[in-house]
């Protein structure tokens, strides 16, 4: 016997029942304090969603940290474009530097998108929805990591001709900038040979950086670093969530990484090495 659909809310009776103004329970919505999803022109919130916000348990802004990632992955899921950035702005306004949103906020909110993925529970539209928003959040993250000073070398960073995604590219390209580095980030699906060209045409190259998020791809790694190998004999790192233990004896890998954190401290181990 199939249960009865759990009872949805509109804004207004939201408002009504927290005792507070429409446009309250609207930023409530909007900075993913409060889960709703859009229905027509209109937000509708589940009652469990609502207890749930009601609880003494939960954290408000005035009462302790603030899960910013959760937030953020709600707009995402919501496929709420404007919201997610509300969100972002308001993680920097409490203090969070562009770097502190990478690494606590975007990072969790994409992991966490494609393991709901993975797990079955959103399908590919929102999971496809939410990585296109992820992606201009990004791009507007960029430009306020550039820090100021004299460039520390160049980091070339790119993946394998397997690899489909490059998000995370430009996630790990950004951090690096903020760190002062030069980096030129060729993006996924690249030939290994282009790869090499890019290396040693590059003007004082520190690293070469090979992300990958796919599993299985040691072969197309392994051609990637010979490639780079036959030209050069700068330091290559191997980073990303689908390195596997296996790649670290690589001949002619550095290091690996499975963290951005992790990268760039393979970074600044190989600078203060030179």
């Amino acid at each position: 016997m199939n249960s009865a659909p759990e009872p949805q809310l509109s804004l207004q009776q939201v408002a009504d029942e927290l005792g507070v103004h429409y446009m309250t329970a609207y930023r409530y919505v909007r900075l993913g304090m409060l889960p709703a999803e859009r229905e027509g022109r209109s937000w509708v919130v589940q009652r469990s969603d609502l207890d749930a916000f009601q609880s003494p348990s939960t954290v408000r802004p005035e009462r302790g940290s603030t899960r910013w990632d959760s937030r953020l992955i709600s707009r995402l899921l919501a496929a709420d474009d404007s919201g997610a950035w509300s969100v972002i702005e308001a993680a920097m306004a409490s203090g969070l530097t562009p770097s502190d949103v990478y690494q606590s906020m975007v990072v969790p909110a994409l992991r966490e998108v494609g393991e709901r993925w993975e797990a079955g529970d959103i399908d590919v539209a929102q999971e496809h929805a939410a990585s296109q928003i992820a992606a201009r959040l990004i791009a507007r993250l960029g430009p306020m990591m550039m820090s100021r000073g004299v460039r520390r070398g160049t980091v070339i960073v790119g993946s394998t001709a397997t690899e489909l995604h490059d998000l995370p590219l430009t996630i790990i390209s950004d951090l690096l900038r903020a760190e002062r580095l030069e980096v030129i980030n060729l993006g996924a699906n690249l030939p290994p040979e282009f790869f090499a060209a890019a290396v040693a045409r590059g003007d004082d190259v520190v690293a070469a950086a090979i992300g990958v998020t796919m599993p299985d791809q040691g072969a197309e790694i392994a051609r990637t670093v010979n490639a780079i190998r036959a030209v050069s004999d700068v330091d290559i790192l191997v980073g990303g969530s689908g390195v596997s233990d296996d790649i670290a004896d690589l001949p002619g890998v550095t290091a690996i990484a499975t963290t951005s954190d992790e990268a760039i401290a393979v970074i600044e181990a190989v600078l203060a090495g030179r």
